[in-house]
């Protein structure tokens, strides 16, 4: 479990953020969203939590869990 401190991110966040909590929460989001690209959930998702995830780390995680999981119409 890694926390990511967002020391006055815009001014306004002073806490810390779980990373595996916030990527369980894009892949979450994005089962809801149902996507059908990758560019697509990381535009929807960078639009939602980014201000929450510095790196994109979290986002890029659960984005990869999502597809991942995901199966392949051929």
């Amino acid at each position: 479990m890694t926390n990511v401190n967002l020391e006055n991110v815009g001014g306004y966040m002073n806490q810390l953020v779980n990373h595996d909590g916030l990527t369980r929460l894009v892949k979450l989001e994005l089962n809801r969203l149902v996507p059908s690209s990758r560019e697509e959930a990381s535009r929807a998702m960078y639009g939602r939590v980014g201000a929450y995830d510095k790196s994109g780390a979290a986002i890029e995680a659960g984005i990869n869990s999502y597809f991942s999981g995901r199966k392949i119409a051929n």
